[in-house]
């Protein structure tokens, strides 16, 4: 079916058209306009087409907050991030946007830097139902929202788990991941391994310790485990830990670290100071940080599987808003284990 051209402009201007300007342009009812602009199948291609056409060319935009009214939802989902320059959030939002755009549902960013003020400013969008839906990649829920368990169904934890009732998450297995690196460093004869951990607050980090303990225990070096927890986890704190390290009498012969960055810094300090790597202290990573195989030597390194993450936290999310009810799974997904020349591996 061909859609008539309207041969009049409609009584608004440009600056106030509205769904019945267009409808009146396009020959159809205006019902059929708000499906084609919400992207509803029931609407054809070729309509729908026809119809954003005519809403393009005269400016029309979308009354966001009278759509809020008619349907209780703003489609929009929340998403929460310590950081927002960290360079593994940009792929999780990918992927939570690959996910959300088939169902014509927007995300909102917003970036805490570990403020709590800011957390429950950003949360306070859920309660009054400027978002659907929250995605938390910061590993704690806003203290507002923690006295309030009715909206766990509408809260997902990506990477870093919630431990509240009701609150899904989607990461991988982080002590496994770290256990299954330290028995590499076994395999290939290194006994003196030390553990280069971040924060011990942190769920993440805790969990990654204890897989090197476990490991050390099942190899039998439970007597000569070696572990720290330093407060950050970048390449200036790798830096930092790299000098300590090297002022002791025995240094390690192998370091799990419990990121990349760690890991970048301290082969920096370990390399400037004549320490060959892997020779005598090799390292292992992780989160697969893009540099990681560029780097001098390449780092192996843990791989995340950060956008499916972020695809699979957001149609978590979306089913349980659906739904109506909490969704409490914990979905732990692969890792890939990469192994390269730090540790004296296949490109060495």
């Amino acid at each position: 079916m061909t859609i008539p051209k309207s041969k009049s402009q409609p009584a608004s201007s440009k600056a106030s058209i509205t769904i019945v300007d267009i409808a009146k342009l396009a020959g159809v009812n205006p019902s059929t306009v708000s499906r084609a602009l919400s992207g509803s199948s029931a609407v054809t291609a070729l309509t729908r087409a026809r119809i954003t056409d005519i809403a393009r060319e005269n400016g029309y935009v979308a009354n966001h907050n009278a759509r809020m009214l008619r349907s209780r939802r703003a489609n929009q989902i929340l998403v929460i991030v310590p950081n927002i320059a960290a360079f593994s959030h940009p792929e999780v939002i990918l992927g939570i946007e690959e996910a959300l755009e088939e169902h014509n549902i927007g995300v909102i960013v917003g970036s805490t830097k570990d403020n709590e003020e800011r957390e429950l400013a950003l949360a306070r969008q859920l309660i009054t139902g400027a978002a659907d839906g929250l995605i938390l990649l910061n590993g704690r829920l806003p203290s507002e929202l923690g006295e309030l368990p009715q909206y766990n169904r509408r809260i997902v934890a990506i990477s870093r788990p919630v431990l509240s009732p009701g609150i899904a998450f989607i990461g991988i297995d982080n002590q496994q991941a770290a256990q299954e690196a330290t028995l590499y460093f076994v395999s290939i004869g290194r006994k003196r391994i030390l553990h280069m951990g971040g924060p011990e607050q942190s769920p993440i980090f805790a969990a990654r310790a204890q897989g090197y303990r476990n490991a050390m225990r099942q190899a039998g070096l439970d007597g000569i485990i070696d572990l720290q927890h330093l407060p950050a986890f970048n390449i200036v704190a790798g830096r930092q830990a790299m000098r300590d390290i090297l002022n002791r009498r025995q240094l390690p012969d192998a370091i799990l670290c419990a990121s990349d960055e760690l890991a970048f810094g301290a082969i920096q300090v370990a390399r400037e100071l004549g320490i060959s790597v892997p020779q005598q202290i090799a390292f292992i990573g992780f989160d697969n940080h893009p540099v990681g195989e560029a780097f001098s030597p390449p780092l192996t390194t843990i791989s995340v599987p950060r956008r499916r993450m972020g695809f699979l936290g957001a149609q978590t999310l979306l089913q349980s808003i659906q739904d109506d009810r909490p969704i409490s799974d914990f979905q732990l997904l692969p890792y890939e284990f990469l192994v390269r020349a730090s540790c004296g591996g296949s490109s060495w």
